[in-house]
């Protein structure tokens, strides 16, 4: 986590705070006194609900219903956020971050449901015990917690060796089956062990890659979890309490969306945002199925009352969409009549935050890559940025780990991996940095990336001329050849000290690269490999460049007539490649004209 925190970062710390206490106390007060509670009665005298199913025994059971209430739906929240392209938006942000800590907020109940059962406290306080379960919960659960933190990271980085996906998956499992069967055996739930987990795998380095790595069994995992909670709706209980269904669903909603409404713009939230949120968090949460489901079967709930809970959790997580387009109409109204110049600049999208440059390979080059990147040029003149922001990947845990305490921003992962950019938080970078090694390791991440982001610039490092053709057919925007730059650096410095002029050098050098990107595509039809090994002669005259007269590079009229003239020559020499300049300007062109194979480059004078 970012170290300087704003207030910006503390909205939805106190708006999820507030929210999960204030929504567990309206609704516990509905719940109370125990066997005559509040909405016990109106449930009776508007429906004539029966007592035995919607009556209360204790204050214990009141706050896990109101707790497990209070809580909203990450799931489907999140994954609608993400559908509308509201995340990196400032109301996305506030949005996530309450749902992130709010789940947070379950740990206590996993913690206290097991206590009720095995105290057989039911129908008394459970203060008495808190004192002694939250020590036996903080002693345990911490020292699975700092020690399995250790522990995982090693581990981790001797699987990441292997740079096995299969591993990592079956590490994840095993890494969840153990810390639940852990927090069972200390008395706890196996669900709070699966949560434990969760976050252990989220502090190591990898945790990119695993979430990319797990992320079709998420899905398909939440569906079971889904279908399962369906299979437990009383149909039959539904038609004949929908009166109480509805009644509770619209409390629910109600609630939940005044608290949020109020506690927002006291927080630093704009009114149209407080009521989008408002809105959007009113439903019920699928931790609320887990809270209900566990209190169930510890004894905390009667059964008919948890199916009931159950049905109007699932209506109101039905209704997210809807709530979603009422808040987004409703945040409309207000704006269109209170809105500010301030309120709309609060609503503005932040896409760098989400559109970095990314880098695939953080070896040297890429680390050369990332110190340019940082330098407050690279983010234009007229920028106030200290440089463009950029995100690199490497499959090397040493590397991330001695990049991280260097500085850089640096991730375990495969970035051509739209999965593993995705859980980074990146929706579509800026550009890529192809810079890893492998041939086919680039030219897949290149035809990978490619069709994932079709518009976006792809840059990547080639070893040779068929290679660097290779990248540029996969997709690329455009490659390098390493190998030649580095002979093209120490030509041009050569040059340069025995007096070459600077633009003739550039010149120079930009004919070679088009030269050997010819070559590249011709050599494409021949069956012999050392067609892309060996480069052709390159002939130019000297009097051919820009103000060039001689061999020392010095200027005269005459050398700059002498592109007037210039024409397409043929030379006796076979296997010479010639190059075209433009009139006036001796902007070169493509070269033309292959006539065999000559190991050396000639600079023909006058």
């Amino acid at each position: 986590m970012n170290a300087e925190w704003t207030f910006d970062h503390m909205v939805p710390i106190l708006v999820s705070f507030l929210k999960v206490i204030l929504s567990t106390l309206a609704f516990t007060a509905f719940e109370l006194p125990p066997n005559n509670a509040i909405g016990t009665r109106i449930l009776e005298f508007l429906f004539h609900s029966r007592s035995d199913l919607v009556n209360i025994r204790s204050v214990d059971e009141a706050i896990v219903i109101g707790a497990a209430l209070s809580l909203s739906s990450s799931a489907f929240v999140l994954q609608l956020l993400a559908e509308k392209g509201e995340l990196p938006t400032r109301f996305g942000s506030a949005t996530l971050g309450i749902l992130l800590l709010q789940d947070i907020a379950v740990v206590p109940l996993l913690v206290i449901l097991p206590v009720l059962e095995s105290q057989n406290l039911v129908g008394e306080s459970v203060l008495p015990m808190l004192v002694k379960e939250s020590l036996k919960a903080l002693g345990g659960l911490g020292l699975i917690s700092f020690g399995g933190k250790f522990i995982l990271r090693r581990v981790f980085e001797v699987v990441a060796e292997a740079r096995s996906t299969e591993a990592f998956v079956a590490l994840c499992l095993l890494t969840v089956a153990g810390t639940s069967l852990l927090t069972q055996k200390l008395g706890f739930s196996d669900t709070l062990g699966a949560f434990l987990a969760g976050a252990l795998l989220a502090e190591t380095n990898f945790r990119t890659q695993i979430e990319a790595d797990i992320r079709p069994f998420r899905g398909l995992l939440l569906g079971l979890f889904f279908v399962t909670t369906g299979t437990s709706i009383d149909m039959q209980l539904l038609f004949r309490e929908w009166p109480n269904v509805l009644s509770l669903l619209a409390g629910l909603i109600v609630i939940k969306t005044l608290i949020i409404t109020a506690i927002g713009p006291r927080v630093g939230l704009t009114l149209q945002e407080s009521v989008r949120i408002g809105l959007l968090l009113s439903q019920g949460g699928e931790f609320g199925f887990v809270v209900f489901s566990l209190a169930n079967s510890l004894g905390v709930l009667p059964l008919e009352l948890n199916k009931l809970l159950i049905i109007v959790v699932v209506l109101s997580m039905a209704l997210t969409p809807a709530l979603n387009e009422a808040g987004r109409r409703a945040a409309k109204i207000i704006d269109d009549k209170f809105s500010t110049e301030d309120d709309e600049a609060a609503e503005m999208v932040n896409f760098e935050a989400s559109e970095p440059i990314v880098i695939l390979g953080f070896g040297q080059m890429g680390q050369v890559l990332a110190n340019l990147l940082s330098t407050p040029l690279a983010a234009g003149v007229d920028s106030d940025s200290l440089g463009c922001p950029y995100v690199a990947f490497d499959l090397d845990p040493s590397v991330v780990k001695t990049s991280r305490k260097l500085g850089f921003p640096t991730l375990y992962g495969d970035g051509s991996r739209p999965s593993v950019l995705q859980s980074a938080g990146i929706s579509s970078p800026k550009a890529v940095m192809v810079m890893y090694t492998g041939k086919a390791k680039t030219i897949e991440a290149v035809q990978r990336l490619r069709v994932a982001f079709p518009a976006i610039p792809i840059y990547a490092r080639a070893q040779d001329l068929g290679h660097l053709l290779d990248l540029k057919k996969s997709g690329a925007t455009d490659a390098i050849l390493e190998n030649a730059e580095t002979s093209l650096q120490l030509g041009s410095k050569l040059l340069k000290g025995l007096g070459v002029m600077s633009d003739d050098v550039s010149f120079l050098s930009q004919l070679v690269r088009d030269s050997m990107e010819l070559q590249a595509q011709d050599s494409l039809s021949k069956s012999d490999e050392r067609e892309t090994e060996i480069m052709k002669p390159l002939q130019v005259r000297v009097a051919d460049f820009t103000g060039s007269s001689g061999s020392n590079g010095s200027t005269s009229p005459e050398g700059n007539s002498s592109r007037e003239n210039q024409t397409n020559e043929t030379s006796e020499d076979d296997g010479v490649l010639y190059c075209n300049l433009d009139k006036g300007n001796g902007v070169p062109k493509k070269p033309i004209g292959d006539k065999g194979n000559k190991e050396k480059i000639m600079i023909e004078e006058p």
